[in-house]
Order: structure tokens, then sequence, then C-alpha cells
């Protein structure tokens, strides 16, 4: 589903201020290993943009490694209709991804996977001015398979599971949780699940949290207007969602991960105000639809809000500038 925010990307700076993000994720079947790749535009109201282009590393039980590089818009090539883009030596398509950050290189397929699975329950939303912030995963179960370096390191992808996901909007969300899962103990490989609860700006005032949660195999839909309030708990480290009030069929998604299985990035908004982005692939899910519940220790777990979170390195260093060269974590 193309909005008009998409349409406009390329197109007269004058339209005004944006971002969007094309990532992807997948995580080993193993459980052991994940991978982040992010392509964030940033684009001011009537100016010209750059690109963050993020290579996010993870390793169970011990420090992710984080690679980032920025660069002019004007610099990039973007093709809306496919959301596929070009930046130099890093590349997204509807297939594959390739690219070389800092010391991190990667040459990616993609195979298989889901149709578009769409956040918000009616198409008008995805083309009007409301709600601001849209979201939606072009494919989910994404089979990938390649190869990535690190240095000297070689990470062979073979058979991962993961997703693409999309989001765009005049800004950052003020506040978030976001989660998916695409792997699971039981090894299902048709089961999908992914939601998100998030604190929006109206005029002065900011809403209580609202949420939704999709997911496949059980097909569930949690998205419509009687579903949004008062469905999410936030602590610092976790995020549980309950549907059960007046539904034949109550559901719940809870994730949990411990501090130190958190990258912590810094968000730029196009404004230049700043976001702080916690992310995990490790975390502990519980996905239950009625009476059937299934499990995974591979889910990801997004928290943004408008301050850090204890504990956690944020990247990049506060006094890295791309005129130093690619930040590296490594």
């Amino acid at each position: 589903m193309i909005d008009a925010y998409e349409r406009i990307l390329g197109a007269d700076p004058a339209i005004g201020q944006l971002y969007e993000s094309n990532y992807l994720k997948a995580n080993s079947p193993c459980g052991s290993r994940a991978l982040w790749l992010k392509h964030t535009v940033l684009r001011r109201a009537g100016g010209p943009g750059a690109l963050e282009l993020w290579a996010v590393l993870f390793r169970r039980d011990r420090p992710p490694l984080v690679a980032k590089r920025e660069v002019p818009l004007s610099a990039a090539s973007l093709d809306p209709e496919r959301l596929c883009l070009s930046a130099g030596d890093v590349s997204l398509t509807e297939g594959s991804a390739e690219g070389s950050l800092a010391d991190v290189r990667w040459s990616l397929r993609m195979t298989g996977g889901f149709g578009p699975l769409h956040h918000l329950p009616f198409a008008w939303m995805y083309r009007g001015s409301f709600p601001r912030s849209k979201i939606l995963t072009p494919a989910s179960n994404l089979r990938f398979d390649g190869r990535i370096t690190v240095g000297s390191r070689v990470w062979e992808v073979d058979g991962w599971v993961g997703l693409r996901g999309h989001n765009w909007g005049p800004a950052h969300t003020h506040a978030y949780a976001y989660g998916n899962c695409n792997l699971w103990r039981d090894g299902a490989r048709d089961r999908t699940v992914e939601g998100i609860a998030a604190r929006v700006e109206v005029g002065p005032m900011i809403t209580p949290w609202l949420t939704v949660v999709v997911g496949r195999n059980p097909d569930v839909y949690r998205n419509r207007p009687r579903d949004l309030w008062r469905a999410s708990t936030i602590t610092a480290h976790g995020w549980r969602a309950s549907f059960g009030r007046g539904l034949r069929v109550p559901a719940q998604l809870c994730l949990q991960a411990r501090p130190d299985q958190f990258v912590g990035l810094r968000y730029l908004h196009p404004d230049g105000a700043t976001s702080y982005c916690y992310n995990t692939k490790f975390a502990e899910v519980r996905w239950a639809v009625g009476r059937r519940a299934f499990d995974s220790r591979c889910g990801e777990l997004e928290l943004l809000g408008p301050d850090p979170m204890p504990g956690v390195v944020l990247h990049p260093d506060p006094d890295w500038s791309q005129a130093d060269g690619d930040y590296f974590s490594g």
C-alpha cells in the first residue's frame, strides 16, 4: 500500500518534514545471533535531508556491534514505489541487501515470507493525515541467506528468519513499544505476531498508550478502535498487551528482556531533536490466543522515548561526526 508520504520521497523538498525507515531484521535458527539493518530518511521541511544507514549485529550474552553512516539525501537513489534505495555501496531491493559500513559488510538474499501485515485497520489511515505516523510490514517470515563479515570474521547466514519493516511520518512518535516474533520454540515457520503501543502527540496533549497487535497462524487482528485503549502495560524492559474485555477469544502478547540484551541508539528527528531507542532481538515472548500459547526467546522488542534508559550504552558516541568516518562500536 503506497501512501502520500511514500510517493513524495525524492520529489519536491518543499512538501514537508519527513522521516521514513526501511529496515530488515533476522534471527539465526539456533537463536544465538541476529541482524538489524536500517535505512532511514530524514528531511526537514523545505530543505535538504540525510540518509542514516545503520548495521547492528546481536550476539547472545555479548555486547552488540553497531555501525553507522550518514549521507546527504541528494547522494541517494530512492524508488518509493518498490521501497528500494541505493547510496554508495549500500543497496536495498525487494529481494536483496548489500552494503558496507565501517568494518561490517553484508550480502543477503530474502526469499519466501508472507504478504504485507497492515497494523492500521483502515486504508484511509495510510492515505490521510491521521495518524501522523504510519507502520506496516511489507514482508514477514522472510528467509535470509548470504554472508556478513566483521573484519576478518565471517557470519554465514543460512536460513535465518525475519522480516522487512517500514514506518514513516513527519517525526518519530513521542514514545512507543514495538514487538514482533517470527522464530518459535515449537519450530513453526508460518506463525508471526507484531504489535505496537504508542503515546501520540495531539496538539499540546499526549495520548495514553494506544495499542494494536496483528498476527498470523493464528490470525489475529486486535487493531480496531475498541482495541486501542487500556490494553498495554509498559515497564522499563518489557511490554504486555492484553485483549479480553468483550471478546470471545482473548489474546495476550508479552515481551521481556534483560537490560544487557538491549542496544541503545540515538534517533534523530527531521528537526534535529533526539529520541532514545532501545532494541533487542532476544526478548522472551509469550503469545497466547484463547487456550493456545506460543513461546520464543528470539522476539524483537523496541522501546523509544524522550529520555535515556539507565545502564544501556547509547550509539553513536555523542561527539561522533560523519566527518570522522563511519561510526563503529567494535
